[in-house]
């Protein structure tokens, strides 16, 4: 699934755990691990670079530096609203993937 060079970090698995190759937000940093691990084991991370999907269902992005947006597991062009959520986006849409920022991002969308 990782297709560039970048930043890697050590992270500890969240509560659902990690799955190799799935990106998953770990706070608000999206991160791709490179092993399948259980709650609280650290793993090394890819927080920049050029990956594949998952990009939400009904999304056709253009791949034309479009923002990419990190919401329910998957990438989407819609800038999510929900509380909590990330309102910054983490990366574009490019050649057919995601090129991620790797920024850490401190903005979050305010509760209502």
């Amino acid at each position: 699934m990782r297709y560039s060079d970048g930043k890697k970090i050590a992270v500890a698995a969240p509560a659902a755990g990690f799955t190799k190759d799935i990106p998953v937000l770990v706070g608000a940093l999206v991160v791709v691990p490179t092993q399948t691990a259980e709650v609280g084991i650290v793993v090394t991370c890819h927080i920049d670079g050029h990956f594949s999907g998952p990009i939400k269902e009904g999304d056709n992005p253009t791949f034309t530096c479009e923002a990419a947006y990190y919401e329910a597991n998957e990438f989407t062009k819609t800038k999510p609203t929900a509380e909590g959520a990330v309102a910054q986006s983490v990366g574009v849409f490019v050649d057919g993937g995601v090129l991620l920022f790797g920024d850490v991002i401190t903005e979050l969308v305010p509760a209502a």
